[in-house]
C-alpha cells in the first residue's frame, strides 16, 4: 500500500507557509512635518492658541501640536456632531464615549503615555467659538486641570454643523520615552 502522509505532510506546510505571507504586519505611521511656519489661522488652530495662552497665563508651556492626536480629536468631534442630542452624562451635545479607544491609539500607534481628553459644544458660532470653548474648559475643575497639567502634546479638532453649533476635541498627552511599547511590554510574559 502507498503512503500518502507525506505528500499531506508537504502540502501543509505549503499551504501555511502562503497564509503566513499574507498576514498584515502592523504598519507605523509616518506623520509629515509641515513645511509652512505661518500661524493656523484656522478654528483649530484658534483653539489651540487660547489654549496656550491660558496654560502661559498659569505658568505652562505651550503645546506641540500632533497630526495624529489632530485626526483622533477630529474624529470625535465628527461622531459628536452625528450624534448631538444623544448623550446624557455631559450635556445633551458632548461625550467622552470612546476614549479608551481614542487612548490605546494614541499610546499604541503614536507612542503618546497619559493620555487625556475635553470635549466641549458652543452656540456661538465660528467667530468666538474658540475662547468661549477655553471659558466653558476652565469652568470645568477637571477640564482646567487637563489644561493647565504638565502635557507635552496635542491633538485639537474641531466640527461645525450647518446651525453653527461648534463641537471640539481636545486630546493632552506626554511623548513616552520607552523604548518598549505596551504591546512588547505584554508579549515579555
Amino acid at each position: 500500500m502507498k503512503n500518502t502522509y507525506p505528500y499531506l505532510k508537504v502540502l501543509a506546510v505549503a499551504c501555511a507557509g502562503a497564509l503566513a505571507s499574507c498576514a498584515n504586519q502592523p504598519q507605523k505611521t509616518k506623520l509629515p512635518v509641515s513645511a509652512s511656519l505661518r500661524p493656523d489661522s484656522s478654528l483649530t488652530g484658534q483653539v489651540l492658541t487660547e489654549v496656550n495662552s491660558y496654560r502661559r497665563s498659569h505658568g505652562a508651556s505651550d503645546l506641540q501640536r500632533h497630526a495624529g492626536l489632530d485626526r483622533l480629536a477630529h474624529e470625535h468631534c465628527e461622531y459628536l456632531r452625528q450624534n448631538r442630542g444623544k448623550f446624557g452624562l455631559y450635556g445633551k451635545n458632548v461625550s467622552h464615549f470612546g476614549f479608551e479607544g481614542r487612548a490605546l491609539v494614541a499610546r499604541e500607534r503614536y507612542q503618546m503615555m497619559n493620555v487625556s481628553e475635553n470635549v466641549a459644544a458652543a452656540t456661538t458660532g465660528e467667530k468666538n467659538a474658540a475662547p468661549t470653548l477655553v471659558k466653558l474648559w476652565s469652568e470645568s475643575k477637571d477640564h482646567e486641570h487637563n489644561m493647565r497639567s504638565a502635557w507635552t502634546h496635542t491633538g485639537v479638532g474641531v466640527v461645525v454643523d450647518s446651525d453653527g453649533t461648534v463641537f471640539s476635541t481636545q486630546l493632552f498627552a506626554t511623548v513616552s520615552n520607552s523604548q518598549m511599547t505596551m504591546r512588547d511590554r505584554f508579549n515579555r510574559f
